[in-house]
Protein backbone atom coordinates (compact mmCIF):
# COMPACT_ATOMS: atom_id res chain seq x y z
CA UNK A 1 0.00 0.00 0.00
CA UNK A 2 1.57 3.64 -0.98
CA UNK A 3 0.77 5.95 1.66
CA UNK A 4 0.49 9.83 1.20
CA UNK A 5 1.04 12.46 4.04
CA UNK A 6 0.15 15.84 4.76
CA UNK A 7 0.90 18.43 7.93
CA UNK A 8 -0.15 21.46 8.37
CA UNK A 9 0.43 23.63 11.24
CA UNK A 10 2.63 23.36 14.22
CA UNK A 11 5.44 20.92 15.04
CA UNK A 12 3.82 19.32 17.46
CA UNK A 13 1.71 17.79 14.29
CA UNK A 14 4.49 17.23 12.35
CA UNK A 15 5.88 15.19 14.99
CA UNK A 16 2.36 13.40 15.56
CA UNK A 17 2.94 12.84 11.58
CA UNK A 18 5.74 11.63 11.81
CA UNK A 19 4.64 9.10 14.55
CA UNK A 20 2.22 7.16 12.22
CA UNK A 21 4.15 6.94 9.36
CA UNK A 22 7.10 4.95 10.79
CA UNK A 23 3.99 3.03 12.31
CA UNK A 24 2.70 2.07 9.29
CA UNK A 25 6.16 1.91 7.06
CA UNK A 26 8.11 -0.28 10.04
CA UNK A 27 5.28 -2.43 10.43
CA UNK A 28 5.19 -2.88 6.47
CA UNK A 29 1.77 -2.09 6.17
CA UNK A 30 2.55 1.27 4.09
CA UNK A 31 5.58 2.81 1.97
CA UNK A 32 5.63 6.47 1.39
CA UNK A 33 4.75 8.49 -1.78
CA UNK A 34 4.83 11.71 -2.60
CA UNK A 35 2.41 11.81 -4.68
CA UNK A 36 -1.13 11.42 -3.57
CA UNK A 37 -2.69 11.02 -7.11
CA UNK A 38 -0.98 7.44 -6.67
CA UNK A 39 -1.44 6.69 -2.98
CA UNK A 40 -3.83 4.00 -1.53
CA UNK A 41 -4.43 5.72 1.39
CA UNK A 42 -4.38 9.54 2.02
CA UNK A 43 -3.54 10.78 5.37
CA UNK A 44 -4.03 14.60 6.35
CA UNK A 45 -3.38 16.08 9.69
CA UNK A 46 -4.81 20.00 9.78
CA UNK A 47 -4.60 22.81 12.27
CA UNK A 48 -7.47 25.29 12.51
CA UNK A 49 -5.43 28.37 14.27
CA UNK A 50 -6.35 30.66 11.38
CA UNK A 51 -9.20 30.43 8.64
CA UNK A 52 -6.74 30.04 6.17
CA UNK A 53 -5.31 26.93 7.61
CA UNK A 54 -8.69 25.44 7.76
CA UNK A 55 -8.97 26.19 3.99
CA UNK A 56 -5.58 25.07 2.81
CA UNK A 57 -6.19 21.82 4.28
CA UNK A 58 -10.00 21.56 2.48
CA UNK A 59 -8.70 22.56 -0.64
CA UNK A 60 -6.33 20.30 -0.68
CA UNK A 61 -9.04 17.59 0.81
CA UNK A 62 -10.87 18.41 -2.01
CA UNK A 63 -8.66 17.81 -4.76
CA UNK A 64 -7.25 14.35 -3.78
CA UNK A 65 -11.38 13.39 -3.71
CA UNK A 66 -11.53 14.76 -7.40
CA UNK A 67 -8.21 13.20 -8.51
CA UNK A 68 -7.68 10.05 -6.52
CA UNK A 69 -11.72 9.14 -5.31
CA UNK A 70 -10.31 5.13 -4.98
CA UNK A 71 -8.04 6.18 -2.06
CA UNK A 72 -8.70 5.88 1.43
CA UNK A 73 -9.10 8.99 2.70
CA UNK A 74 -8.02 9.81 6.71
CA UNK A 75 -8.53 13.59 7.97
CA UNK A 76 -6.87 13.91 11.35
CA UNK A 77 -5.86 17.10 13.36
CA UNK A 78 -7.27 20.06 15.06
CA UNK A 79 -9.52 21.03 12.08
CA UNK A 80 -11.27 17.77 12.70
CA UNK A 81 -11.94 17.38 15.93
CA UNK A 82 -13.14 21.53 16.03
CA UNK A 83 -15.37 21.06 12.48
CA UNK A 84 -15.88 17.74 11.44
CA UNK A 85 -19.09 18.65 9.06
CA UNK A 86 -16.36 20.88 7.49
CA UNK A 87 -14.62 17.94 6.11
CA UNK A 88 -17.46 15.92 5.73
CA UNK A 89 -18.52 18.57 3.04
CA UNK A 90 -15.64 18.77 1.55
CA UNK A 91 -14.87 14.85 1.16
CA UNK A 92 -18.37 12.70 1.99
CA UNK A 93 -16.13 9.28 2.02
CA UNK A 94 -13.63 10.65 4.68
CA UNK A 95 -12.39 8.81 7.71
CA UNK A 96 -12.80 11.75 9.76
CA UNK A 97 -10.47 11.19 13.32
CA UNK A 98 -9.92 13.88 16.13
CA UNK A 99 -6.91 14.42 18.05
CA UNK A 100 -7.42 11.93 20.81
CA UNK A 101 -7.72 9.44 18.89
CA UNK A 102 -4.97 9.88 16.24
CA UNK A 103 -2.82 6.97 17.75
CA UNK A 104 -5.64 4.81 16.82
CA UNK A 105 -5.68 5.47 13.34
CA UNK A 106 -3.99 2.28 12.16
CA UNK A 107 -6.38 0.30 13.76
CA UNK A 108 -9.49 2.59 12.26
CA UNK A 109 -7.66 1.73 8.73
CA UNK A 110 -7.74 -2.08 9.07
CA UNK A 111 -3.88 -2.56 9.91
CA UNK A 112 -2.87 -4.68 13.13
CA UNK A 113 -0.39 -3.11 14.94
CA UNK A 114 -0.76 -3.45 18.81
CA UNK A 115 -1.68 -0.27 20.89
CA UNK A 116 1.48 1.81 21.28
CA UNK A 117 2.78 5.14 22.89
CA UNK A 118 4.05 7.35 19.83
CA UNK A 119 7.46 7.30 19.07
CA UNK A 120 10.05 7.74 16.14
CA UNK A 121 13.36 6.65 15.35
CA UNK A 122 14.36 9.37 12.58
CA UNK A 123 12.19 12.11 10.83
CA UNK A 124 11.40 11.56 7.10
CA UNK A 125 13.27 13.73 4.56
CA UNK A 126 15.09 15.58 7.82
CA UNK A 127 18.18 15.40 9.59
CA UNK A 128 17.07 16.90 12.79
CA UNK A 129 14.11 15.63 14.53
CA UNK A 130 10.80 16.99 16.31
CA UNK A 131 9.98 15.59 19.66
CA UNK A 132 6.14 15.92 21.06
CA UNK A 133 6.57 15.94 25.10
CA UNK A 134 3.61 18.25 25.69
CA UNK A 135 0.32 18.48 24.77
CA UNK A 136 -2.37 20.95 25.50
CA UNK A 137 -3.10 24.58 26.70
CA UNK A 138 -5.46 26.17 29.23
CA UNK A 139 -4.41 29.95 29.11
CA UNK A 140 -7.63 31.19 27.10
CA UNK A 141 -6.17 34.19 25.03
CA UNK A 142 -9.44 35.50 23.22
CA UNK A 143 -8.22 34.90 20.10
CA UNK A 144 -7.16 31.55 20.26
CA UNK A 145 -9.18 28.25 19.51
CA UNK A 146 -6.28 25.92 20.11
CA UNK A 147 -8.07 25.82 24.26
CA UNK A 148 -11.43 24.39 23.50
CA UNK A 149 -9.31 21.54 20.74
CA UNK A 150 -6.21 20.83 23.13
CA UNK A 151 -7.76 21.40 26.37
CA UNK A 152 -6.00 18.88 28.43
CA UNK A 153 -2.66 19.51 29.40
CA UNK A 154 -0.67 16.50 29.80
CA UNK A 155 3.15 15.84 29.39
CA UNK A 156 4.88 12.82 27.82
CA UNK A 157 6.92 10.60 31.08
CA UNK A 158 10.25 11.50 30.81
CA UNK A 159 11.70 8.10 30.47
CA UNK A 160 9.41 7.12 27.83
CA UNK A 161 10.85 10.31 25.36
CA UNK A 162 14.36 9.82 27.21
CA UNK A 163 14.37 6.49 25.15
CA UNK A 164 13.10 8.08 21.99
CA UNK A 165 15.67 10.45 22.00
CA UNK A 166 18.37 8.06 22.92
CA UNK A 167 17.46 6.02 20.32
CA UNK A 168 17.55 9.06 17.45
CA UNK A 169 21.06 9.46 18.52
CA UNK A 170 22.39 6.44 18.16
CA UNK A 171 20.77 6.63 15.14
CA UNK A 172 23.05 9.58 14.35
CA UNK A 173 20.49 12.50 14.92
CA UNK A 174 22.26 15.92 15.32
CA UNK A 175 19.50 17.82 16.71
CA UNK A 176 16.21 17.29 18.54
CA UNK A 177 13.61 19.80 18.60
CA UNK A 178 11.71 19.46 21.83
CA UNK A 179 8.07 20.82 21.01
CA UNK A 180 4.93 21.11 22.71
CA UNK A 181 1.52 23.53 22.50
CA UNK A 182 2.38 24.87 25.90
CA UNK A 183 6.17 23.37 26.09
CA UNK A 184 7.02 25.58 29.06
CA UNK A 185 4.42 23.91 30.82
CA UNK A 186 5.78 20.35 31.08
CA UNK A 187 5.96 18.62 34.26
CA UNK A 188 5.94 14.82 34.91
CA UNK A 189 7.79 12.52 37.10
CA UNK A 190 11.04 10.51 36.91
CA UNK A 191 11.21 6.42 37.85
CA UNK A 192 11.77 7.23 41.42
CA UNK A 193 8.96 9.51 41.51
CA UNK A 194 10.69 12.68 41.52
CA UNK A 195 9.01 15.68 40.16
CA UNK A 196 10.71 16.74 36.61
CA UNK A 197 9.53 20.23 35.49
CA UNK A 198 10.58 21.96 31.88
CA UNK A 199 14.39 22.95 33.55
CA UNK A 200 14.75 19.62 35.35
CA UNK A 201 14.09 17.83 31.99
CA UNK A 202 16.59 19.82 30.17
CA UNK A 203 19.26 19.56 32.63
CA UNK A 204 18.69 15.76 32.71
CA UNK A 205 18.33 15.49 28.53
CA UNK A 206 22.03 17.89 28.28
CA UNK A 207 24.19 15.12 30.19
CA UNK A 208 23.10 12.08 27.63
CA UNK A 209 26.52 10.88 26.09
CA UNK A 210 26.56 12.31 22.16
CA UNK A 211 27.29 15.17 19.54
CA UNK A 212 23.84 16.50 19.70
CA UNK A 213 22.14 20.26 19.91
CA UNK A 214 18.33 20.72 21.88
CA UNK A 215 16.10 23.34 19.92
CA UNK A 216 13.25 24.19 21.40
CA UNK A 217 10.23 25.25 20.06
CA UNK A 218 7.25 28.27 20.97
CA UNK A 219 8.34 28.96 24.85
CA UNK A 220 6.29 32.03 26.39
CA UNK A 221 8.11 34.64 27.85
CA UNK A 222 7.03 33.37 31.18
CA UNK A 223 8.78 30.32 30.80
CA UNK A 224 11.91 32.52 30.49
CA UNK A 225 13.05 32.23 34.06
CA UNK A 226 16.43 32.58 36.13
CA UNK A 227 16.84 29.08 36.23
CA UNK A 228 16.39 28.62 32.81
CA UNK A 229 18.45 31.29 31.88
CA UNK A 230 20.76 29.78 33.64
CA UNK A 231 20.66 26.32 32.60
CA UNK A 232 20.86 27.67 29.05
CA UNK A 233 23.99 29.56 29.71
CA UNK A 234 26.38 26.41 31.18
CA UNK A 235 24.82 24.07 28.63
CA UNK A 236 27.99 24.77 25.90
CA UNK A 237 25.93 24.87 23.17
CA UNK A 238 23.61 21.87 23.59
CA UNK A 239 20.98 23.75 23.98
CA UNK A 240 21.11 26.06 20.91
CA UNK A 241 20.96 29.60 21.25
CA UNK A 242 17.53 30.89 20.03
CA UNK A 243 14.33 30.93 21.24
CA UNK A 244 11.27 31.67 19.72
CA UNK A 245 9.37 34.16 22.48
CA UNK A 246 5.68 34.41 21.04
CA UNK A 247 4.72 38.29 21.64
CA UNK A 248 1.42 38.85 19.85
CA UNK A 249 1.62 42.54 20.44
CA UNK A 250 3.86 45.66 21.24
CA UNK A 251 0.80 47.23 22.72
CA UNK A 252 -0.15 46.92 26.64
CA UNK A 253 -4.12 47.53 25.28
CA UNK A 254 -3.99 45.00 22.61
CA UNK A 255 -2.31 42.60 25.17
CA UNK A 256 -4.72 43.43 27.88
CA UNK A 257 -7.70 42.76 25.51
CA UNK A 258 -6.09 39.47 23.91
CA UNK A 259 -6.26 38.56 27.35
CA UNK A 260 -2.22 37.89 27.18
CA UNK A 261 -0.88 37.60 31.00
CA UNK A 262 2.16 39.92 30.50
CA UNK A 263 3.30 43.08 29.60
CA UNK A 264 5.51 44.70 27.32
CA UNK A 265 7.61 45.54 30.41
CA UNK A 266 7.77 42.45 31.79
CA UNK A 267 8.77 40.90 28.15
CA UNK A 268 11.20 43.54 28.10
CA UNK A 269 12.45 42.92 31.50
CA UNK A 270 12.80 38.85 30.27
CA UNK A 271 14.92 39.44 27.03
CA UNK A 272 17.38 41.91 28.83
CA UNK A 273 17.80 39.30 31.20
CA UNK A 274 18.21 36.56 28.89
CA UNK A 275 20.45 38.65 26.65
CA UNK A 276 22.83 39.47 30.00
CA UNK A 277 23.63 36.03 30.05
CA UNK A 278 23.57 35.40 26.65
CA UNK A 279 24.12 38.09 24.51
CA UNK A 280 24.14 36.28 21.16
CA UNK A 281 21.23 34.01 21.31
CA UNK A 282 19.14 35.03 18.39
CA UNK A 283 15.32 35.75 19.38
CA UNK A 284 12.38 35.13 17.33
CA UNK A 285 8.24 35.86 17.87
CA UNK A 286 4.68 35.94 16.78
CA UNK A 287 3.36 39.24 16.05
CA UNK A 288 -0.54 39.51 15.39
CA UNK A 289 -1.70 42.36 13.06
CA UNK A 290 -5.59 43.09 13.03
CA UNK A 291 -6.87 42.23 16.45
CA UNK A 292 -10.37 43.88 16.67
CA UNK A 293 -10.03 47.34 18.22
CA UNK A 294 -6.59 47.36 17.41
CA UNK A 295 -6.41 51.47 16.07
CA UNK A 296 -3.46 53.03 14.45
CA UNK A 297 -1.93 54.19 17.38
CA UNK A 298 -1.76 50.64 19.00
CA UNK A 299 -0.58 49.64 15.79
CA UNK A 300 2.15 52.00 15.82
CA UNK A 301 2.87 51.57 19.55
CA UNK A 302 3.46 47.55 18.75
CA UNK A 303 5.69 48.15 15.69
CA UNK A 304 7.69 50.67 17.78
CA UNK A 305 8.52 48.13 20.87
CA UNK A 306 8.84 45.11 18.20
CA UNK A 307 12.12 47.24 16.87
CA UNK A 308 12.93 47.82 20.63
CA UNK A 309 12.96 44.23 20.91
CA UNK A 310 15.45 43.43 18.59
CA UNK A 311 14.23 40.52 17.00
CA UNK A 312 16.24 38.20 14.80
CA UNK A 313 12.99 37.58 12.80
CA UNK A 314 8.88 37.35 13.18
CA UNK A 315 6.26 35.16 12.40
CA UNK A 316 4.00 37.83 11.22
CA UNK A 317 0.15 36.69 10.63
CA UNK A 318 -3.16 38.12 10.28
CA UNK A 319 -5.85 37.77 13.07
CA UNK A 320 -8.44 35.42 11.88
CA UNK A 321 -12.18 35.36 13.83
CA UNK A 322 -12.36 31.58 15.53
CA UNK A 323 -15.99 30.47 15.94
CA UNK A 324 -16.71 30.67 20.20
CA UNK A 325 -13.71 32.78 20.84
CA UNK A 326 -14.16 35.92 23.17
CA UNK A 327 -12.71 38.01 20.02
CA UNK A 328 -14.91 36.84 17.46
CA UNK A 329 -18.05 37.94 19.47
CA UNK A 330 -16.38 41.41 19.34
CA UNK A 331 -18.07 44.08 17.02
CA UNK A 332 -15.13 46.26 16.14
CA UNK A 333 -13.41 44.12 13.67
CA UNK A 334 -11.42 45.53 11.36
CA UNK A 335 -11.21 46.12 7.47
CA UNK A 336 -9.69 43.55 5.67
CA UNK A 337 -7.65 45.83 3.78
CA UNK A 338 -6.63 47.31 7.33
CA UNK A 339 -5.64 44.02 8.27
CA UNK A 340 -3.42 43.38 5.26
CA UNK A 341 -1.79 46.46 5.17
CA UNK A 342 -0.48 46.23 8.88
CA UNK A 343 0.51 42.29 7.92
CA UNK A 344 2.71 43.33 4.88
CA UNK A 345 4.52 45.92 7.47
CA UNK A 346 4.99 43.37 9.33
CA UNK A 347 6.74 41.19 6.67
CA UNK A 348 8.74 43.85 5.42
CA UNK A 349 9.77 44.49 8.92
CA UNK A 350 10.54 40.57 9.35
CA UNK A 351 12.82 40.52 6.19
CA UNK A 352 14.39 43.41 7.63
CA UNK A 353 15.18 41.90 10.77
CA UNK A 354 16.33 38.59 9.15
CA UNK A 355 18.62 40.85 6.53
CA UNK A 356 20.30 42.12 9.19
CA UNK A 357 21.10 38.80 10.98
CA UNK A 358 22.25 36.82 7.68
CA UNK A 359 24.64 40.50 6.88
CA UNK A 360 26.08 40.07 10.90
CA UNK A 361 27.03 36.54 10.51
CA UNK A 362 29.40 37.03 7.21
CA UNK A 363 32.74 35.99 8.03
CA UNK A 364 32.14 33.84 10.76
CA UNK A 365 32.57 29.78 11.30
CA UNK A 366 29.62 28.11 12.05
CA UNK A 367 28.72 24.63 13.11
CA UNK A 368 25.74 24.07 11.06
CA UNK A 369 23.53 20.62 11.37
CA UNK A 370 23.42 19.66 7.37
CA UNK A 371 19.76 19.79 5.72
CA UNK A 372 18.77 19.26 2.21
CA UNK A 373 19.82 16.99 -0.22
CA UNK A 374 22.98 17.05 -2.66
CA UNK A 375 21.65 18.52 -5.08
CA UNK A 376 20.65 21.68 -2.51
CA UNK A 377 22.43 21.65 0.62
CA UNK A 378 21.58 23.70 3.39
CA UNK A 379 22.59 24.16 6.75
CA UNK A 380 21.12 25.52 9.91
CA UNK A 381 23.08 27.43 12.24
CA UNK A 382 22.88 27.64 16.30
CA UNK A 383 20.90 30.95 16.22
CA UNK A 384 18.42 29.48 13.28
CA UNK A 385 20.10 31.33 10.56
CA UNK A 386 19.79 29.01 7.57
CA UNK A 387 23.06 28.95 4.99
CA UNK A 388 23.36 27.49 1.36
CA UNK A 389 25.71 25.28 0.94
CA UNK A 390 28.59 24.84 -1.55
CA UNK A 391 28.54 21.27 -1.52
CA UNK A 392 27.15 18.69 0.67
CA UNK A 393 29.25 17.62 3.24
CA UNK A 394 27.07 14.90 4.30
CA UNK A 395 24.89 14.29 7.40
CA UNK A 396 25.26 15.70 10.72
CA UNK A 397 27.12 18.66 11.85
CA UNK A 398 29.88 20.60 9.02
CA UNK A 399 31.84 23.58 10.20
CA UNK A 400 31.65 25.95 7.28
CA UNK A 401 32.35 29.65 6.77
CA UNK A 402 29.41 32.27 5.26
CA UNK A 403 31.29 34.29 2.92
CA UNK A 404 28.29 36.14 1.70
CA UNK A 405 24.43 37.38 2.34
CA UNK A 406 21.81 38.62 -0.25
CA UNK A 407 18.62 40.38 1.75
CA UNK A 408 17.74 37.22 4.61
CA UNK A 409 20.08 34.63 2.90
CA UNK A 410 23.25 33.98 3.75
CA UNK A 411 25.63 31.15 1.83
CA UNK A 412 28.61 29.74 3.11
CA UNK A 413 31.52 26.86 2.17
CA UNK A 414 32.55 24.04 3.97
CA UNK A 415 35.48 24.33 5.81
CA UNK A 416 38.53 22.65 4.76
CA UNK A 417 40.45 19.91 7.00
CA UNK A 418 42.87 22.84 7.95
CA UNK A 419 39.83 24.98 8.90
CA UNK A 420 38.23 22.58 11.16
CA UNK A 421 40.95 21.75 12.86
CA UNK A 422 41.66 25.41 13.51
CA UNK A 423 37.71 25.98 14.26
CA UNK A 424 38.33 23.01 16.95
CA UNK A 425 41.69 24.51 18.11
CA UNK A 426 39.91 28.08 18.90
CA UNK A 427 37.03 26.28 20.52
Amino acid sequence: MKAFFKTYGCRVNQYETEALREKLTKNRFAEVSDDFAEADLCVINTCTVTEEADQDALRLIRKISRRNPLARLVVTGCLASRSPEEIQNAAPQALIVGNKDKENIPALIGCGIAPAPSSISGFWGHSRAFIKIQDGCDMGCSFCIIPSIRPQLSSRPFEEFKSEIEGLLKNRCPEIVLCGVRLGRYLSRDLEGRRVDFVGLLERLIKLPGDFRIRLSSLEITDVTDRFISLMARSEGKIAASLHLPLQSGSDKTLKEMKRWYTTGFFRKRLDALREKIPHCAVFSDVMSGFPGENNADFEESLAFIREMKFAGLHPFRYSSRPGTEAEKRTDHLPEKTILARAQSLRSLDKELRTKLAAQAVGSVRRVVVEGRPGKPEGLCEDFLSVFLNQYPGPGFAQVRILSSSGPDAFAEVCSREDRSEVAAAA
